[in-house]
């Protein structure tokens, strides 16, 4: 029976036809969902990123600190620092060194910056800045709109710091460590998340001749990283139990991650070992030399040092033609999944560090990707 050229030929094999294409684009659709290899939390909700301007603010102050810098100058720095957190697509940005002889002053100098990135970008950053008892140096903010809302901001200038020994005088923040809590907008697939920042800035090593201790102010910033410590203790705690409400700790420690400052920010050792009677001692480089059992579990983890890619970069900053890990971000453990480079990776964080465009600042930029 010839078939082929008949009317009912034409019907059965458009029929078979229509259906084959619908296979094969149902099939195109599923292979391109449901990649194996796809990380079903997405693509990630948001870049953290730390920068320390190397004392930037506007052309008048910036040149108080560096008398021969040019306006030219000026603004290629600027433009360096625009590209670093471009280059990353930071969200938020935690900054150090903010020049400004009072708040608004400062504050104008991080819009302008602010307005930098947006004509990179076309993002809009809201910008905020704190107090501080230094004459110039602010920590402050930068957050891209569209990512996220600022709901309360906190600077801790007030708090006193914990002393080692009951002889020293009362001592506060030199530049007051500044926090920002923000909602950030869920991402295609994924709900809002509230995340709480914390920015600080310890004392650095310069004028250390001038330290009673002769340790180069490490005792100073071992002070401020128990204040720092004892402060989201007494906050956060929810946030040290659950991750649900993601909290970051991040900023220019001034020093390395193997000195004591370091392990008292991160819990694994208090000041109290560092006290009369206590368990532990200083080299001379500021490392703690304690007797066994001295360290307990740490509270905060950092996601820079911790990775096993980033932690064999040379550091973030060049002191003295040595580089040290000053620059940080840590999180509770709690919070670290949503750090992790992939969902089945634990301990591998999605975090790095930018050195160019060198002349935008002495310090790299760290960065970690938050998805969850």
């Amino acid at each position: 029976m010839r078939i082929a050229g008949s009317p009912f030929c034409s019907i059965l094999c458009a029929g078979v036809l229509s259906l084959a294409l619908c296979n094969f684009a149902y099939a195109d659709t599923r292979s391109s969902t449901l990649d194996p290899n796809a990380d079903p939390r997405g693509n990630g909700d948001l870049v953290i990123c730390s920068q320390n301007l190397e004392n930037f603010g506007s052309y008048t102050d910036s040149k108080l600190r560096n008398p021969t810098l040019t306006p030219e100058g000026y603004r290629e720095k600027e433009r360096a620092l625009a590209q670093r957190m471009a280059s990353k697509s930071c969200d938020v940005i935690g900054v150090q060194e903010v020049l400004g002889k009072d708040d608004e002053t400062a504050l104008a100098a991080m819009r302008e910056l602010a307005d930098t990135l947006r004509k990179m970008t076309n993002r809009f950053y809201e910008v905020k800045v704190g107090p501080t008892l230094d004459k110039m140096s602010h920590v402050g903010f930068l957050v891209a709109k569209d990512r996220a809302e600022v709901q309360s901001t906190l600077s801790f200038a007030k708090v006193e710091l914990p002393k080692i020994s009951p002889e020293e005088k009362p001592r506060l923040f030199i530049r007051a460590p500044l926090e920002i809590q923000i909602r950030v907008k869920g991402s295609s697939d994924g709900s809002a998340k509230t995340v709480v920042l914390l920015n600080f800035h310890f004392k650095s090593r310069r004028g250390g001749s001038g330290d009673p201790a002769e340790l180069e102010w490490e005792t100073y910033r071992m002070a401020m990283a128990e204040g720092i410590r004892r402060i989201t203790e007494l906050r956060h705690g929810k946030a040290l139990s659950s991750a649900e409400t993601i909290l970051v700790l991040l900023g220019d420690r001034n020093s390395n991650y193997d000195c004591a400052s370091a392990k008292i920010l991160e819990g694994s050792l208090v000041l109290k070992n560092f006290q009369d009677g206590g368990s532990c001692r200083l080299s001379k480089r500021g490392v703690p030399l304690c007797q066994q059992g001295s360290t307990q579990p740490a509270e905060f983890f950092s996601v820079l040092t911790n990775d096993p890619q980033t932690k064999l970069l040379p550091g973030t900053q060049q002191y003295k033609e040595e580089f040290s890990w000053i620059d940080d971000i840590l999180m509770p453990s709690e919070s670290l999944r949503t750090a992790w480079a992939r969902f089945d990776s634990p301990g591998d964080y999605e975090s790095g560090v930018v050195y160019k465009p060198k002349i935008a600042s002495d310090h790299a930029m760290v960065w970690v990707k938050l998805n969850w």
